[in-house]
């Protein structure tokens, strides 16, 4: 009996003792599954996957904001102007009669168009910018720029031009004609339909005078072939537009006497008009 009891004694030391080796080495492998490691090796408590060793590096993706000597602007793009969509869209369509009311103009001119805008006609894109270059250099001129503080290329000077697209019977001489008159009638002047027909045995009249002026001062562009052309009176509906410098055509309307527009004289370059009196 006494033998049988050590021997049961034995087997209980020997079962704990597995018992508690099992214990420590679950704790141990357990206890590993919660350890990160990150760039300094130094061990945390911090989540990761289990059993996943994660190392913490700088991501290449991010970009320093501390970096100097770069400059930073702001570069205004003006909307393109949409001749088609003139009479659909309200926005365009109040943007286009506020300036044309500021002009006095309504139906003679069909947009206003600023020198650092664009607008489309048709299937051609083109901007005032890319009309008056090609314009300048026709003539032997530089079309000057200037370039501001957020590195944007700008006319010294943002005009304004008025542009009428050439539809199917268009003449340049009525596209003159009806400028002319709309100008005075804003000005309650009314200008007669025939006004620019020839007086005494075939003379020009004064209006008529103006008109062929006119034509040295206008832009016949191209839309298809992008080109600044010469032929006046070869205008193709949609292809070709009639661009004025708005500002010319005004100063050169408004030092006009309208009661002595007969006296003007024109030499088919040069025009003279007699001066106001005060």
């Amino acid at each position: 009996m006494v033998l049988n009891r050590k021997k049961d004694k034995r087997k209980i030391i020997a079962i704990l003792l597995v018992a508690l080796i099992a214990i420590i080495v679950g704790w141990l492998i357990f206890s590993s599954k919660d350890m990160v490691v990150d760039g300094s090796g130094e061990k945390n408590k911090d989540q990761g996957l289990p059993g996943d060793m994660v190392l913490e590096t700088k991501s290449d993706n991010v970009i320093s904001t501390e970096n100097k000597g770069i400059v930073k602007g702001k570069i205004n793009v003006s909307p393109t102007i949409d001749y088609k969509e003139l009479e659909k869209d309200e926005i365009l369509k109040t943007l286009m009669e506020n300036r044309k009311d500021n002009l006095g103009i309504q139906k003679s001119l069909d947009m206003i168009v600023k020198s650092n805008e664009s607008f489309i006609v048709g299937a051609s894109k083109v901007s005032m910018r890319e009309i008056l270059e090609k314009a300048f250099t026709r003539s032997g001129e530089v079309y000057q720029e200037e370039i501001s503080s957020s590195g944007e290329s700008l006319p010294k000077k943002i005009k304004e031009y008025g542009i009428h697209v050439v539809n199917s019977g268009d003449n340049i001489w009525n596209i003159h004609f009806n400028i002319l008159k709309e100008y005075y009638s804003h000005k309650n002047i009314l200008v007669s339909s025939k006004a620019d027909e020839p007086v005494n045995m075939g003379q020009s009249s004064g209006v008529g005078k103006i008109l062929k002026f006119s034509e040295t001062m206008v832009i016949i562009y191209n839309l298809v072939e992008r080109q600044v052309v010469k032929e006046i009176n070869l205008l193709e509906p949609l292809s070709k537009i009639v661009v004025y410098n708005m500002d010319e055509v005004f100063s050169l309307l408004e030092e006009i006497n309208y009661d002595t527009v007969d006296r003007i004289q024109f030499d088919g370059k040069n025009i003279w008009i007699p001066a106001k009196k005060n």
